[in-house]
């Protein structure tokens, strides 16, 4: 019986392993082996995958273990889904005594066997054991990257690309992998040092040109960008639209506004329908306008007809007129700022106050990297998509299929928009709210959210959007929580017997209008100083540019401070030696004046009569400091000498106002989410209702 069943298993082994010979070994026959090789290869070409398995079989019988008919084999059953036989075919082939050079296949195929039976570190050991024994093979190691980033070992992979390039050093394509980990982890100096390297080794591709002169623009780098722009131009002029558009970016961050916005006129010359292009001039305008005028709508007019016009808008979707107070609504938030941002002050603690029972809130995240704030946000929403990398139409469809009643955009015109979703139409009612301070300019927007004071009554005619305005404020500040007590300390001033002001708005904030202001406050407060700190000042060529257009409005530089970006709870520490903000225009602070105002330094700030502009005064106002507001430069400078000559008053107030701010609408998050609640509840009853006024059941008879 046992020599029966031995028998049996041996049979049974036999099939699945491919020996069809009996245990002892026939004699070996290359020449036979190889023409079955070939015949079960042209099979395969045919994909007649029983004929192949048919060839690969007998030439095992020729020569035992042959490893290339091994790996034939163990192919063709991974195709047709016997993925144990293929494994244990395939495990003959990569015995340790095995020195086949082809054996690296035999690796490669276990590989993606044990991924599809879930298996990924099995998957990922025998995709590293393939690079062992081919270390160029560049799909292995892309294999193990991916694993690695499902896993979500993201530091991993970055480590694995890093050992790759050293054991393999002439292996362009790991260089520019490794560029690619960079690139998604915002580390812009790998992405440019790894590239770089790539191009010196000889790789020529224009992408890669654009990406080096793209990120390099990021880094403040722009003069070093442009050989790579004119290369990748040069090799295919079809770049020139990008090439134009990232050097206008840099331009525009780094506070000369003019020569981006000629730069980006360029680029949609050159390309016509570039979203990018268009959405970044419309930025710039609105930071760059103190005044209304028509060139903010001109251009928000030329980009509707080039985004919105090609655009076939989803049929409208049914809308109940019963039942609509007690609907619980659902309201989706489109932005790439679910993370750390500034944005994430202001609508994280609006969101925790918002009623679930009644709104059920849903995100689309176009975060290009997801951090600590991300996992906050992922906690204040019912349903959560990363959308980044899915294009307009899929997002939109996506929108429908979760029935979205309200759309919200938090972005605007900013880097992480997705504006074009909102061109489609996805939802009843669509709104701007938050993260943009203009008119989007879209027909396709039903309302933006504002407030009285930045958006006058009659500045209802500059909006494509209708203006809903929000009691008090349409910002709400979530008081900063810190990992330790964060105490507003006496006045500097106090203690030095001089007023030290203080910004730190971004660089492109302060253009020269704005310094020139400051040397008259200067002036005008004899022994004051000045202190800027920002980002910026961590990189030298920004902090040259800096100090060259001080010295050019007349400051004295032995009066100036500059320090760099520091840590989120450093960052509110250093209020502690500033006694008055000095706050930037026609662009005004938003988060900055906030901040300043919870750690007790007030903001002067200069009222314009844009929705932007008029910022730093709507929220002056919901904390009691009209008095701080300036109606034009002479003013803003007798209100600096006025309080900085008032050290009593100073002191008074840096006891007095976190306490005061806490109680304002400014950072009352509890208030402010009620009235987004009625806000967007009156939104969707007047869609609703103007619905119903425009179906022909409603039309008068004749």
């Amino acid at each position: 019986m046992l020599d029966r069943l031995r028998l049996i298993l041996q049979r049974r082994l036999d099939t699945l392993t491919g020996r069809s010979a009996p245990v002892s070994a026939p004699t070996s026959d290359p020449e036979s082996t190889a023409r079955l090789r070939t015949q079960g290869n042209a099979f395969l070409a045919e994909e007649k995958l029983d004929e192949a398995e048919a060839c690969f079989r007998e030439a095992l019988v020729h020569t035992v273990d042959d490893t290339q008919a091994l790996v034939c084999l163990g192919y063709v059953l991974k195709e047709q889904g016997r993925l144990t036989e293929a494994r244990i075919t395939l495990k003959r082939a990569v015995k340790p005594a095995n020195t086949d050079p082809q054996a690296f296949e035999a690796h490669y195929l276990l590989g993606e066997i044990s991924e599809k039976q879930d298996d990924l570190d099995d998957a990922k050991k025998y995709f590293k054991s393939t690079l062992d024994l081919k270390p160029d093979f560049t799909r292995a190691c892309e294999d193990v990257v991916r694993i690695l980033e499902v896993q979500g070992r993201k530091g991993e992979a970055r480590a694995f690309l890093e050992e790759r390039i050293a054991s393999c050093p002439e292996s362009t394509d790991y260089r520019v992998m490794l560029a690619k980990e960079c690139t998604d982890s915002l580390d812009l100096d790998g992405t440019v040092r790894h590239l770089s390297d790539a191009v010196a080794m000889g790789v020529r591709d224009p992408y890669i040109d654009m990406l080096i002169g793209a990120s390099l623009c990021r880094l403040e780098r722009e003069p070093e960008a442009r050989p790579y722009f004119d290369s990748a131009v040069a090799t295919d002029p079809s770049f020139l639209h990008e090439a134009l558009y990232h050097r206008g970016y840099y331009y525009t961050r780094s506070g000369d506004s003019r020569a981006g916005v000629e730069l980006l006129e360029q680029s949609i010359e050159s390309k016509p329908d570039y979203q990018p292009a268009h959405s970044l001039i419309l930025l710039n305008l609105s930071h760059a306008a103190g005044a209304l005028n028509r060139s903010y709508q001109h251009a928000a007019d030329r980009f509707s007809h080039a985004v919105e016009d090609p655009i076939q808008a989803l049929p409208p979707l049914p809308m109940e007129s019963v039942g609509v107070e007690n609907k619980v609504l659902r309201v989706g938030f489109v932005a790439g700022e679910f993370r750390e941002h500034p944005v994430q002050h202001f609508l994280v603690g609006v969101l925790e106050h918002i009623n679930k029972d009644r709104f059920q809130l849903v995100a689309f995240s176009n975060n290009q990297k997801d951090d600590a704030a991300t996992k906050v946000f992922k906690t204040l929403f019912s349903g959560w998509h990363d959308t980044k990398n899915m294009g307009h139409d899929a997002v939109a469809d996506l929108v429908r299929t979760e029935q979205i009643d309200i759309l919200i955009d938090l972005s605007g015109h900013t880097g992480d928009a997705r504006l074009p979703v909102f061109a489609r139409k996805p939802a009843p009612v669509q709104v701007a709210w938050l993260g943009y301070f203009a008119s989007t300019g879209m027909k396709a927007m039903d309302y933006i959210i504002a407030d009285a004071a930045c958006v006058p009554e009659h500045s209802d005619e500059w909006f494509s959007e209708k203006v809903f305005r929000l009691p008090a404020t349409r910002l709400c500040m979530t008081a900063p929580r810190t990992s330790r007590p964060i105490p507003v300390t006496q006045a500097p001033c106090s203690a030095l017997g001089y007023v030290t002001f203080g910004s730190f708005q971004q660089l492109a904030k302060i253009n020269s209008e704005v310094l020139g202001v400051w040397a008259q406050v200067l002036a005008a407060v004899p022994h004051s100083r000045l202190k800027i700190q920002n980002m910026a000042m961590n990189i030298a060529t920004m902090r040259e540019l800096i100090c060259a257009n001080m010295v050019a409005a007349g400051i004295d530089l032995s009066r100036v401070e500059l320090a760099g970006g520091s840590g989120w709870e450093s960052y509110l520490e250093a209020h502690n030696g500033v006694d008055i903000a000095l706050d930037t225009f026609p662009y005004p602070g938003g988060t900055t004046t906030a901040f300043a105002i919870w750690m007790g330094v007030p903001t002067i700030t200069l009222a314009g009569n844009t929705m932007l502009s008029l910022q730093g005064a709507s929220m002056l106002g919901c904390v009691g400091l009209n008095d701080w507001i300036a109606k034009d430069e002479a003013e803003y400078v007798e209100i600096a000498r006025r309080f900085a000559n008032n050290t009593e008053r100073l002191a008074h107030l840096r006891g007095s106002l976190r306490e005061v701010a806490e109680r304002s609408p400014l950072f009352d998050t509890k208030t402010f989410a009620a009235n987004l609640e009625s806000a967007l509840r009156s939104m969707y009853r007047e869609k609703v209702a103007s619905l119903a006024d425009a179906s022909p059941q409603s039309a008068t008879p004749q």
